[in-house]
């Protein structure tokens, strides 16, 4: 520290850099509000896949979005790092809004519905409400 700096300023300029780094060092997390829609803007049920998540840790954490309405999914995501990747990809599901088959790929989702997946990389300071658009194979 500076030796010019007084004994209490060079306290408070010591518990300042302490704050600093603890800020630093917590990765922060933010709800995201997703909704997924096809081309006449309905909604499409999918799973949300987050960075290099397994889909099926996905599908376990019920990372689904409308699969019985429009409600869309409130996910909370941590930042690592400064942007984080996000695949909404189309899902299967009976009458009753489950799902019938979970998809391991977005080949796979593309296979199991015709809906080419949607794929958007997410910066921390982007805004919380995301819509994702899936269109027709």
């Amino acid at each position: 520290m500076p030796s010019h700096l007084t004994r209490p300023a060079r306290r408070a300029t010591a518990i300042a850099a302490s704050l600093l780094f603890a800020a630093c060092g917590s990765i922060p997390t933010r709800t995201l509000e997703i909704r997924a829609i096809d081309a006449d803007e309905r909604p499409v049920p999918c799973i949300v896949v987050v960075g290099g998540q397994e889909w099926s840790a996905a599908a376990k954490n019920q990372q689904f979005v409308h699969l019985k309405g429009d409600e869309p999914l409130r996910l909370p995501v941590a930042f690592e790092r400064s942007e984080v990747d996000i695949i909404v990809a189309a899902v299967p599901v009976d009458g009753q809004g489950q799902v019938r088959q979970v998809p391991r790929s977005r080949p796979e989702s593309t296979d199991m519905t015709g809906m080419l997946a949607d794929f958007r990389r997410v910066r921390v300071t982007d805004p919380e409400r995301m819509l994702f658009i899936l269109r027709r194979k």
